[in-house]
């Protein structure tokens, strides 16, 4: 009874903190993706920005937005607001000093979005600043890098959106930790520091762009240090007269898991819909009133089993989960990932497939797994098949529609096993 009530406890945990982490990175790559509108006043406007007030003022529709900054060459030059708090800014060097970090000094070099912080701004208030870099063609038509449009995020306030107040009325210790894959270590950010990992503790990954977190919490207590617990022992010596309170408490369980694994569309492995949320969800896509078109993209990891069976099962469901990160990574930011199943995951897009965006997406996400999972000794590349089918152009019906994407990724499949 005492290892049901942890394991469902569990389960409740780990379903809470995967709703926080999808609510926190929709709401933030919604945010941050604002800096493309300004990229293209930018570029439209060959470097002339006067209309950034105008265009910034349009695009700041929450409190949480700080403001919004253009850094010719790297130094803040238009603010929005201008605020006295904001006009601080006017003049810091986003390559260099507290708003500076490597991402913006690497960003130099590419045109990445970037997400850095909490930085302490010159007012005394810290906030996440998400950055775009911005190229201009030169006489030649070459990019040339011309300097920085940023969103700055009121922090923590922006946090919100993951509801992480709901963890702090259930007396849960939770902490919002900022990992650093390549130096090693992690610095919280949110939360108490109680939540410091130890055996008990659940982490949630939160990949945001370039920035890596995660959502840590304590399982519970442990069931020595329950009361609850050593009443259960001491009264099992008097197993005859609460016999049947024994048998009704673990009816009720029994019917709390049941109800639990109904409302669980997760997979628990990666954080993608499980294949009976994905066909809800292609059914309500159907059977909607008014039906839109919609993009099915299926995908097949590529020699899966010689990863397990060489490196073992547990470094199987790494490279799962790391795919899974990878195409949340590079998606369209309005995008639903499910997993059929083993090595099986469709990616659900709106409307027509958009050649250009979908084929840097995929070169992007084909760029990733090929770096492969060094911690693990996993060399690369990772690869994968695809095929894809448009709803309503290939099939009216989700079997149908599956079944079409599902022929196209094993000709795709046939076709790579051909060039060798």
């Amino acid at each position: 009874m005492i290892d049901r009530k942890q394991q469902i406890e569990r389960v409740k945990l780990e379903s809470i903190a995967r709703s926080q982490r999808d609510n926190l990175q929709n709401d933030l790559l919604r945010l941050i993706f604002k800096t493309e509108t300004l990229n293209a006043l930018v570029i439209d406007n060959h470097g002339n920005i006067q209309e950034f007030e105008r265009v910034a003022a349009a695009l700041r529709d929450e409190d949480t937005i700080q403001a919004f900054v253009l850094a010719p060459g790297g130094t803040i030059d238009k603010v929005y607001p201008y605020t006295p708090a904001n006009s601080l800014l006017v003049g810091q060097d986003m390559l260099d000093g507290n708003l500076g970090c490597h991402e913006a000094v690497t960003a130099r070099h590419g045109a990445p979005l970037t997400l850095a912080g909490p930085v302490l701004l010159p007012n005394g208030e810290a906030a996440l600043v998400g950055r775009l870099s911005v190229f201009l063609p030169d006489a030649s038509g070459r990019p040339q890098y011309w300097g920085i449009a940023a969103i700055l995020l009121r922090f923590p306030d922006v946090l919100t959106a993951s509801d992480l107040s709901l963890l702090d009325s259930m007396n849960i210790d939770f902490g919002l930790w900022r990992t650093y894959p390549h130096k090693g270590g992690a610095l919280l950010i949110a939360g108490s520091a109680d939540s410091e990992k130890d055996a008990g503790t659940i982490d949630v990954p939160v990949t945001i762009l370039n920035a890596h977190w995660l959502i840590r919490m304590s399982a519970g207590v442990a069931w020595y240090r329950s009361l609850e617990s050593w009443l259960y022992v001491g009264m099992s010596v008097l197993l005859s007269l609460f016999l049947a309170t024994l048998v009704q408490r673990n009816h009720d369980l029994t019917q709390i898991r049941t109800y639990l694994e109904a409302i669980a569309y997760r997979d628990a492995l990666t954080g993608a819909l499980n294949r009976r949320g994905l066909f809800e969800e292609l059914q309500r896509r159907i059977a909607a009133p008014v039906s839109k078109n919609f993009t099915l993209y299926y995908f097949d990891l590529n020699n899966f089993k010689s990863i397990n069976d060489t490196y073992g099962h547990e470094a199987g469901d790494r490279v799962l989960q790391l795919f899974a990160e990878v195409v949340r990574a590079h998606a369209p930011v309005t995008h639903i990932l499910g997993r059929m199943g083993g090595d099986e995951f469709v990616l659900l897009l709106n409307g027509n497939p958009s050649k250009e965006r979908d084929k840097v997406a995929f070169a992007r996400m084909h760029a990733d797994l090929a770096k492969g999972l060094p911690e693990l000794n996993i060399p690369g590349p990772i690869t994968f098949s695809m095929g894809s089918a448009v709803y309503p152009d290939a099939a009216l019906t989700v079997d149908a529609l599956l079944s079409c994407a599902d022929t196209a990724m094993y000709q795709d499949k046939e076709r790579a096993k051909a060039l060798g």
